[in-house]
């Protein structure tokens, strides 16, 4: 055999692995496809209270009825607060206590249905009603007043009211009924978590009213990132959710009192 047919088939020996390598081995680098990545603008959280539940069975039902993340904040000692409380805990809606306090003017808005925690009273006597009114919704997470626009300012009944709202691992909601009031300023001090309500949605009972708060709110709730608003159980009031809600839920996320200091 020549020598020049021994480098040929020499050559060839070498080569023909890399050819096989590149041309029946080697996979090709797939190509890099970079998708970019779309930030969704996350939706402010609006907490919406239901006050004043108690008296009536269908106003709870109406009330859940809207098909949203809702808290109720029930008065204890009427007539259906405990059904209600009970019901709403079993239906994972956060329930409250709508604790009766001292609002100015106190005698012109007596009633026999509960009494007013008010700086009137003896210490004795408002522990004595405080125990009774927090014992009496077991499930509550949190409290916030029923009127209260004297009460709310006084420090040092707010001072008693919180230590035993804490002990009772609590939360409070200022319903914000006073300009002046001291609630959140005296929870921080007995360590208690407190927020303000930001206002109430049906003030006014009138519907065009009614649309503008909820407008209002959509807005303030895009500013603060997160907000409370506190409504009733009326017919006009539960008629403009059930109108609006599909709407408003494109804007913002509802969300109860339970989840609200989490986020």
């Amino acid at each position: 055999m020549s020598r020049t047919i021994r480098v040929i088939l020499l050559a060839f020996v070498v080569i023909s692995p890399i050819v096989m390598y590149y041309f029946f081995i080697k996979k090709p680098k797939p190509e890099v496809v970079v998708i970019p990545i779309v930030h969704q603008e996350s939706k402010p959280n609006v907490a919406l209270i239901f006050d004043d539940l108690g008296e009536s069975l269908a106003a709870f039902k109406e009330v859940h009825s809207l098909g949203i993340p809702v808290t109720v904040s029930i008065i204890p000692g009427l007539r259906f607060s405990s059904n209600i409380a009970y019901i709403a805990a079993r239906s994972g809606i956060a329930v409250m206590i709508h604790l009766p306090m001292a609002p100015k003017a106190e005698e012109k808005y007596a009633t026999p249905k509960y009494t007013f925690i008010s700086a009137r009273a003896k210490a004795r006597e408002t522990d004595s009603l405080l125990r009774y009114y927090l014992n009496s919704i077991r499930v509550a997470i949190g409290v916030n007043n029923h009127m209260g626009s004297d009460a709310t300012e006084d420090p040092i009944l707010m001072r008693r009211v919180l230590r035993k709202i804490k002990s009772k691992n609590m939360f409070f909601v200022d319903s914000h009924t006073s300009q002046q009031s001291v609630a959140c300023d005296v929870a921080g001090t007995q360590g208690v978590m407190c927020a303000r309500s930001d206002g109430f949605l049906d003030a006014v009972n009138d519907a065009a009213w009614i649309d503008k708060k909820l407008e209002h709110f959509v807005e303030l709730a895009g500013q603060k990132g997160k907000i409370i608003i506190i409504g009733h159980p009326k017919p006009v009031t539960l008629q403009m959710l059930r109108t609006r809600i599909p709407e408003l839920k494109k804007k913002v996320n509802f969300i109860t009192m339970a989840d609200y200091f989490e986020r």
